[in-house]
């Protein structure tokens, strides 16, 4: 969020919407301290945030944070085997090197005191308050990758942005804080470093890290992005999860979802475990966990209720719990892509349907050619055909 002058400035959101406060002076940093509890997270106060792009059906989200907030009945070892079945399942090439880049230059590479120089401009960067980097920062860009062993160990330096504070949405990965802009700006080089950053002991460089992480989409982030998804601090999920739609393109993406799919509807996991794998399905928006999940509705408690959400937000239709009629729904249409689904969905009986279908149109078509769930069905269908001519353009 920002104002005209500079659009990467952060504002913290104390009474949305009618009060903004800038980042704090230099002589005045931020800290960043979570609140007691172990489950507890920063979180968007109500109203239009980062998860109301995720859920086109908003009671799917609401339900979603209630039901993941529950830490997984079987403990550490739950989440630790829902961790090792994605990895293992992840085919993503020469991925085997994610989180080794050496953690000092190699002696020999570099002058006797460019380290010491390198880790004393990172230093300075990290004092830096938003717009007053840019010295340290073009410095360092102009020296290369020397400097990111030095931007990892410092990080994130003093930031612009404190989770803990009421916001609407958390900013870009490069306005968090200098560190946090020059790493965004190193590109591709900087992923290995991210990927460390990810696998961090401490929550608070994870969060930072997840936000990074979602303006360098690499094959390098994926598998340690997968592995947060399952993060006891549900920031750092939440942050992690809202990085991996940026990697919607990339290698191992397919793979991911192929064993998101498979834990989601796997019995001998853990409940928490399967929520959360749905939950990402949903959000990277996967046509093909449609027939994975049809069984799934049966199941007689929260994740029976989950799969029908995620079921009427990925389709745009409503069968309740009737397997069957899901089941022919699906073999009439599975051919098609979804874009379509939700097209043929503008002219649904159920108000709340015709609302998961325009929210989701809009935000993959960019425009809503004037569509309003309660206008009338005439002028519904009528905007339906402006619908199928876009993208019959596309």
């Amino acid at each position: 969020m920002g104002s005209g002058k500079s659009r990467d400035s952060t504002y913290l959101i104390k009474n949305p919407q009618s009060d903004r406060v800038e980042a704090p002076s230099p002589t005045d940093p931020p800290t960043s301290n979570p609140p007691d509890g172990r489950w507890r997270t920063s979180n968007p106060p109500p109203g239009d945030s980062l998860e109301a792009k995720w859920w086109p059906d908003r009671e799917l989200g609401k339900a979603f944070r209630r039901w993941t907030s529950i830490p997984p009945a079987r403990g550490e070892a739950a989440r630790a085997v829902a961790i090792k079945f994605l990895v293992e399942h992840l085919n993503v090439g020469d991925l085997t090197a994610v989180g080794t880049a050496p953690r000092t230059p190699a002696p020999e590479l570099e002058p006797p005191d460019l380290s010491a120089r390198l880790h004393a401009m990172v230093a300075r960067l990290g004092t830096h308050g938003p717009n007053e980097e840019a010295p340290e920062h073009g410095a360092l860009l102009a020296l290369g990758e020397d400097a990111l062993p030095a931007l990892r160990d410092l990080f994130p330096g003093r930031l612009w942005f404190n989770r803990w504070e009421p916001h609407v949405r958390p900013p870009a990965g490069r306005s968090v804080s200098g560190l946090c802009r020059t790493l965004v700006a190193f590109g591709d080089a900087a992923a290995p470093y991210v990927a460390e950053l990810l696998k961090s002991e401490e929550p608070e460089t994870r969060y930072y890290a997840a936000l990074v992480a979602a303006e360098l989409p690499s094959p390098a982030l994926l598998e340690p992005l997968a592995t947060a998804l399952f993060d006891d601090d549900q920031g750092v999920s939440r942050s992690a999860l809202y990085a991996l739609e940026a990697f919607r393109q990339q290698d191992g993406v397919e793979e991911l979802e192929e064993s998101l799919r498979t834990l989601a509807v796997a019995s001998d996991a853990d409940q928490r475990s399967r929520l959360l794998a749905m939950r990402a399905l949903a959000v990277l928006r996967d046509e093909r966990a449609v027939e994975s999940l049809l069984p799934a509705i049966t199941e007689r408690s929260v994740l029976g209720e989950a799969a029908w959400r995620v079921l009427r937000m990925l389709t745009a239709q409503d069968f309740g719990t009737d397997q069957s009629d899901w089941s022919a729904w699906f073999e009439a249409h599975r051919e098609e892509p979804r874009t379509l689904w939700l097209i043929d969905s503008l002219d649904h009986e159920d108000p709340e349907i015709r609302a998961i279908a325009s929210r989701d149109l809009v935000r993959i078509a960019g425009q809503d050619f004037g569509y309003r769930v309660n206008m009338p069905a005439g002028d519904r269908r009528a905007i339906r055909e402006r619908f199928r001519m876009w993208w019959a353009s596309q």
